[in-house]
This record gives structure tokens, C-alpha cells and sequence, in this order.
């Protein structure tokens, strides 16, 4: 999926999952404590930015993912808006009463939720779901038991869905010779889920089995592929910190939100 979006690498490619990880939940934690909104703006500008110039994602995948989020971020904050308290009012109907606070408090609301999405999305666009498990195994000590057991059952996913679509288009073909009650309402749903789980349950025997005569134990093991920490881990770390206090100086200097706290 990353190679058909992707257009090219960046540095942040290199950066080991972990520090991409630990980084995500250092942001989660600043975001949280962030009530003023001017600084929050900027913040997610620049985290955008670094989405849309860091991530190797062409384009007009970026686009349809910024709208997306955008979208959903602005009805997340509609509640807020609409039915929020405050002094100065904008307009009122009914039970719909926006302010002047309830506007810069749903905005907020709005900015927490970009600048989380477009840093996840940084991570995911930027990072192999195996180079996670590796990184785990190998530099945080994770058994391999536990992460070869998640990677399998990620790989197990698409293999899953891939089924579900050829038994959809299975039941298309057959269906003069099956009855309704078969293919759709709740029995369908049943019979669909039992095929699916006792397929699922006969790969999963084959891949112990497979393992099994591999000589797969929870021992000390080598690794083909490496994951390790290197100087991108430094410049990724550097970067985050001068976007986070160029955020913060921006807030203080060019300020679009007549308050600093918007709780």
C-alpha cells in the first residue's frame, strides 16, 4: 500500500519506529496541556507542513487525505460551537447558541485533533508495520513469541479481507442456487463469519506447524534485518523540537485569537 502512495524517501524513512513512537506520545501530551489556541494554530500548521513536505506521499493522495481529516475535524467541533457557553453571541436559534468562546473553544477542539492526525499520519506514511515489531524485538527486548504473533496476525488481515470479497463474488455466481435465507440477514452474516474463522483457524495451524519445524522458540535469536538508532533519530528529534518552539514563539508574536486560554 505505502509503495503505490509513496513518491519518494526522506529522512525520516530512517528514523527507528521507536523514536517515532515515544515522539507521537510526547506530542499527544503537549497537545493536551496546550490551551492557548494561537499556539495550537501554528503548531498544526507546522505539522502539516512537515506532513506535506517530509511524508514522500504524492500529492494528490496528501490532498484527499488533508480534506478528509479536515472534514471530520470540522464536524468534531460543531458541538462545541453550536452549543457551547459564553458571553459574546454570534447568533442564536433555538437551542443553537454560538459565541465568540464557543467558536475559539470548538476550533480548539478542532486544531487538538489535526495536529494529532497529521503526526500519526506522518508516522504511518513513513513507517513498514515490521520494522515496528523489529524495533520492539530488538531494541526494547519484546519476546519474539509476542511480536511474531501480532506481525502474523496483521499479515492475516488483507489475506482475510481478500477472502471475504472472493466468497461475496462466489455467492454472486451461485446465488440462483442458494437460498436467500443463505446469503443474507443474520444467517448470512453467520455463515459468512464461520467460513471465514475456520479458513483463519486452518492458516493459523499451517503457520505453527511451519514454525514449529523451523525450530521457532523464544530463545536468543539473530536478525536478518536490523532496526537501530543512527544520527537520523537525532536530526528527527532536533526537527520536532524547533517546530514545537517556533510554534510556541509564533503564538506569542503573531497572535489570531484574541485569548491565550481557550478552557
Amino acid at each position: 500500500m505505502l509503495d503505490v502512495i509513496k513518491g519518494r524517501m526522506t529522512f525520516i524513512d530512517r528514523v527507528n519506529p521507536i523514536t517515532k513512537i515515544t515522539a507521537s506520545v510526547m506530542l499527544f501530551i503537549l497537545v493536551v496541556f496546550t490551551h492557548n489556541p494561537n499556539t495550537l494554530f501554528y503548531l498544526t500548521l507546522f505539522v502539516l507542513l512537515t506532513l506535506i513536505g517530509l511524508s514522500g506521499v504524492k500529492y494528490r493522495y496528501l490532498a484527499g487525505f488533508v480534506i478528509v481529516v479536515l472534514i471530520f475535524g470540522f464536524f468534531s467541533s460543531m458541538y462545541m460551537i453550536l452549543y457551547g457557553e459564553g458571553t459574546t453571541t454570534l447568533f442564536r436559534f433555538g437551542l443553537i447558541h454560538v459565541t465568540e468562546e464557543s467558536v475559539t473553544r470548538g476550533l480548539h477542539v478542532m486544531m487538538r485533533g489535526l495536529a494529532l492526525s497529521f503526526f500519526g499520519a506522518l508516522i504511518i506514511f513513513t513507517t513498514k508495520i515490521t520494522d515496528i515489531f523489529y524495533s520492539l524485538m530488538i531494541q526494547l527486548k519484546l519476546k519474539p513469541k509476542f511480536a511474531y504473533s501480532f506481525m502474523a496476525a496483521v499479515r492475516m488481515v488483507p489475506i482475510i479481507a481478500g477472502e471475504y470479497m472472493m466468497l461475496r463474488r462466489v455467492r454472486k455466481v451461485r446465488k440462483p442456487l442458494i437460498h436467500r435465507r443463505h446469503i443474507s440477514g443474520f444467517k448470512g452474516f453467520i455463515t459468512t463469519v464461520i467460513t471465514l474463522l475456520s479458513q483463519s483457524i486452518r492458516r493459523a495451524y499451517r503457520l505453527g506447524i511451519a514454525m514449529e519445524s523451523k525450530q521457532f522458540n523464544d530463545g536468543p535469536r539473530t536478525y536478518y534485518h536490523r532496526t537501530f538508532f543512527s544520527r537520523f533519530d537525532s536530526f528527527f528529534i532536533v526537527y520536532m523540537c524547533a517546530v514545537i518552539v517556533f510554534a510556541y514563539l509564533s503564538g506569542d508574536i503573531l497572535q489570531l485569537f484574541d485569548t491565550i486560554d481557550a478552557r
